[in-house]
């Protein structure tokens, strides 16, 4: 019995290193990976109708709007699942710096798009935050408020096949999505409410 325990670490072992080596081999090989134009990529576009324009006193919200509106300024990338050795692999290591940025960007727009249509809707902009959660979710954003958020906002306004809709993209979100369990146990408790609503 000990012999085949033995025999299993080992190749487990040889395994892991061969893994290790593989990994690391890769890692080399990045940072001679030739640059290739990003000019193609699949940046964020944002629609014209944004609503960065509402006026009001809260500086939070001032706050928000001013990020939104710098970030329509810049390129925004979404990289969430691709390590730093495949995109310098696939763009070259010259690019990595700029392709950062850009998916930091993209990190900073979930993270505002959230905020500002939360404030939005407890200053009584529904519409306007409606706009926001629909883009924020359009660009791909997995932030379980923006979805939660925008399945409210349907409920409230009986949209029984927006709601719907809103629940399937929500299960064609990957299994490895952080917050995808608590998206849809928080849209299908709506989905009951509406339901019982109709």
């Amino acid at each position: 019995m000990g012999l085949i325990i033995n025999n299993a670490i080992r190749r487990s072992n040889a395994r892991s290193k061969k893994i290790n080596e593989e990994f690391w081999q890769k890692e080399r090989e990045s940072y001679r990976a030739p640059a290739r134009s990003i000019c193609d990529l699949d940046y964020v576009r944002f629609p014209e109708n944004l609503p960065v324009h509402i006026s009001t006193d809260d500086p939070s919200i001032k706050e928000y709007q001013k990020t939104l509106e710098n970030l329509t300024k810049e390129e925004v990338l979404n990289l969430s699942g691709i390590s730093n050795t495949d995109i310098r692999m696939s763009y070259g290591n010259k690019n990595m710096e700029e392709l950062s940025r850009a998916d930091q960007r993209y990190l900073t727009l979930c993270r505002t798009l959230d905020r500002l249509s939360g404030a939005y809707l407890e200053k009584g902009f529904k519409d306007e935050a409606r706009t926001l959660l629909e883009f924020a979710l359009s660009a791909g954003s997995d932030i379980s408020g923006c979805w939660i958020r925008l399945g409210h906002i349907y409920l409230e306004n009986e949209d029984r096949e927006a709601l719907l809709s809103l629940i399937g993209r929500a299960e064609a979100l990957t299994e490895d999505t952080y917050s995808r369990n608590e998206i849809l146990k928080s849209l299908n408790e709506l989905k009951s409410l509406m339901d019982i609503i109709s």
